[in-house]
């Protein structure tokens, strides 16, 4: 397994050195897998101010209260056909799952993770998690029985404003498609030809080579293996998770949304303490065992190059180029978290 790494040295004469010749170094790296490329550089890297999310909070109601709160998530929300769901939505616990009005595809539904309006990540609890995601299956498991096909069952979490959160209140985008999307479309396309070349699972050899290398692994919990990819997709860098033997959403226990839930809480300790406010996370799953890939998912943490005019962490060489950077070694990342896994 290759982890290409090709170096970059750029040559100026600095104005903050009074113009003597400076060095700059950057990266290309090529993912493992996929061979897409993603690059280390603009190391002026993320400002993390501090945020009053109270005043989040009461800006995010000042036009009207929210549909996701108890009072309303059960007047305002759609309700599954009575084949999927005789009850109309799914619960447990504190999460609720109902139908998407702006649906991604033909079975595509929203989980409300919690009856709190405002969870900031130090409160996003083990027990939250577990019953977000786990109910969130429960709804997969609906469109299966119906179906007796389901395709690829996606999991997306956009979470808080600068993740690109439409509600302030936690929520999750479920949906299945018989499309799994480009990247995991990707991931998928080279896993079987990874396969057919040497005979192995390339998720399998990935686990081994990052424990034998102690460069980006975090470590394991329960049956999930946590570790920082080589190649992030965030400017300020993603965690991910893998889940071995997991081949399908479906194969996914309530024992590993546990597992989860406890990496999780880790990784929200390292956001608390960086002041890192937001990030994405996506499942990727493959429909079975013949797409030779295990369960996997990464959180991708989010910000502003510049919180005074509010600019996006996207910008045109990820938008438009679809190459990804992030200004911080990813080895780095790993180094700082290790220890909230230990």
């Amino acid at each position: 397994m290759e982890f290409e790494r090709m170096p970059r040295t750029t040559r100026f004469l600095d104005p903050r050195q009074d113009y003597r010749e400076t060095t700059i170094e950057s990266e290309i790296r090529r993912d493992p897998l996929t061979k897409m490329t993603g690059r280390i550089a603009h190391f002026a890297g993320a400002q993390y101010p501090e945020l009053d999310l109270e005043e989040l909070s009461r800006l995010s109601l000042s036009r009207g209260p929210c549909p996701f709160c108890p009072d309303l998530v059960e007047k305002v929300t759609p309700k599954f056909l009575p084949e999927i769901e005789p009850q109309g939505r799914f619960h447990r616990g504190e999460a609720t799952v109902f139908p998407n009005l702006s649906p991604y595809d033909t079975h595509s539904a929203v989980t409300v993770m919690s009856a709190a309006h405002l969870v900031p990540v130090r409160d996003l609890s083990i027990e939250r998690l577990k019953n977000a995601f786990g109910v969130s299956l429960e709804y997969f498991r609906a469109i299966y029985r119906t179906d007796q096909h389901m395709g690829y069952g996606l999991i997306s979490w956009n979470y808080m404003p600068m993740a690109g959160a439409s509600l302030l209140h936690p929520h999750l985008q479920i949906y299945a498609t018989d499309h799994p999307g480009n990247f995991l479309g990707a991931e998928i396309k080279a896993a079987k030809a990874y396969r057919q070349e040497t005979g192995r699972l390339f998720w399998q050899d990935l686990v081994t080579e990052e424990i034998t290398r102690g460069e980006r692994y975090l470590g394991a919990v329960g049956n999930t293996e946590w570790l920082v990819p080589f190649v992030p997709q965030s400017f300020i860098g993603d965690v991910q998770v893998i889940f071995p033997h997991r081949f399908s959403i479906l194969d996914l226990t309530d024992g590993d949304l546990e597992q989860f839930g406890h990496g999780m809480t880790a990784v929200c300790r390292f956001m608390e303490k960086r002041h890192i406010y937001s990030f994405n996370v996506a499942f990727f799953p493959g429909h079975g065992p013949d797409d030779d890939t295990w369960v996997h998912a990464r959180v991708s943490f989010r910000g502003m190059f510049n919180p005074v005019l509010h600019s996006a962490d996207v910008s045109a060489i990820r938008q438009l180029y679809d190459e990804p950077f992030t200004t911080i070694y990813p080895e780095d990342i790993a180094r700082d978290l290790r220890p909230l896994f230990h």
